[in-house]
């Protein structure tokens, strides 16, 4: 039996108090002993302050967020070892807000683009998805640690989830979409070859442009989602808005437009939520978009 088997079958034995207390614990070593993750968190925080968020305005409520996304992102992922707990008889539901959208994007029968920031327990949305009975296909790089990754992959599996990596290419993307399914992608991580320049925040960034190229050669609707975690522990999962390609533009043109609707997507969704977003590299380059890349694709090293 591996560790992380070990780590599904006795978390969701440990009471929820218990569970708070240890994200409690786990976050605070981990922002003390992870300047890297720590930095970056507050290069993105800084940035966002600058362009003016309410609950960003002062070094002090700053330094507050952060130790809130710290333990949100330990809540994330107890909250992840415990899933089998969410499938026990009586268990808490999430709540669905904006479902129509999705709905209405898989009627023309092409699956849907999932596009969706790491926010609240995103690990669980997707595990949700997948027990009500959609299709689903995640890509991933190396999740949690590379040692248990693969772990971590075939748990997923196991749950009627489809996972790729980048270097699998489209084709088992292609083949879902065509089949009605989701393709659900982390639109502000850092695992691709080629982004799209946009503003984030009001500050220069690049956002993979797998998405929209996706969307764009499956004629495939995009659909910008996200997942909360609520007072008292209950989930929130948000279908927020949809967009279609259009095949009148051309490719690059179309690709920048939607792109920039998952920009603007992101941004609603961590502005209203910044304590959840756990994203721990700066999402702005310190010294911008470099001027070449200014136009379109940019490479990326993921």
């Amino acid at each position: 039996m591996s560790i992380l088997e070990l780590a599904f079958r006795l978390t969701p034995r440990i009471p929820e108090p218990v569970l708070s207390l240890l994200a409690s614990i786990a976050a605070t070593l981990d922002r003390a002993f992870s300047p890297s993750r720590r930095e970056g968190l507050r290069h993105n925080l800084e940035s966002i302050g600058a362009w003016g968020h309410p609950l960003l305005a002062t070094a002090h409520a700053r330094r507050a967020v952060e130790r809130a996304v710290f333990r949100s992102y330990h809540l994330g992922f107890l909250g992840y070892l415990a899933h089998r707990r969410t499938a026990a008889p009586g268990a808490r539901e999430p709540r669905f807000v904006g479902a129509e959208r999705l709905y209405r994007a898989l009627a023309s029968g092409r699956g849907a683009v999932v596009t969706a920031p790491h926010l609240g327990s995103w690990e669980l949305a997707v595990l949700w998805l997948a027990r009500l009975g959609f299709r689903v296909h995640v890509v991933t790089g190396n999740q949690f640690h590379a040692s248990v990754s693969g772990s971590v992959r075939a748990a997923k599996e196991s749950a009627q989830i489809a996972v790729s990596t980048p270097e699998d290419g489209f084709i088992p993307l292609l083949t879902t979409l065509k089949q009605g399914g989701l393709v659900i992608l982390l639109a502000d991580g850092d695992v691709f070859a080629r982004g799209i320049p946009v503003r984030f925040f009001g500050a220069p960034a690049v956002l993979p442009a797998g998405p929209a190229l996706l969307a764009r050669r499956a004629i495939a609707p995009i659909v910008h989602a996200h997942t909360v975690r609520e007072p008292g522990g209950a989930h929130r999962i948000v279908f927020e808005s949809a967009d279609r390609p259009d095949r009148g533009r051309a490719v690059a043109d179309d690709v920048a437009r939607l792109t920039e609707g998952v920009a603007r997507a992101l941004e609603r969704a961590v502005a209203a939520n910044i304590a959840q977003w756990c994203i721990f590299r700066p999402m702005v380059a310190p010294d911008g978009v470099p001027s070449e890349a200014a136009g379109g694709i940019v490479t990326h090293a993921a």
